[in-house]
């Protein structure tokens, strides 16, 4: 037998014993299937949530480097209330 053969018999045995203690632990092997699902959901989530706010930092320090005259806003000038809604009025 060559070296190959040997270690490729070493896998099949490692395998085939992992395979029976699976069946004999399964109740732990599918909360163990459980459990790493939902800790990747919750890493891809987070990571998500954490590009989205980098992307917004990103953002809004290119928006402060802007010139003032590039983030014009109009102020109004007069305010009307009525019993209903409230009316600017520029």
């Amino acid at each position: 037998m060559s070296f190959a053969e040997v270690i490729r018999t070493f896998f099949e045995f490692a395998a085939v014993i992992l395979l029976i203690i699976g069946f004999i632990n399964e109740k732990k092997v599918v909360a163990f299937e459980v459990k790493l699902a939902r800790a990747i959901r919750i890493h891809l989530r987070n990571r998500r949530i954490r590009k989205q706010k980098e992307a917004a930092r990103e953002y809004r320090s290119r928006v402060q480097q802007r010139a003032p005259e590039d983030n014009y806003s109009e102020e109004p000038v007069l305010t009307v209330v009525s019993n209903e809604a409230s009316y600017f009025v520029a």
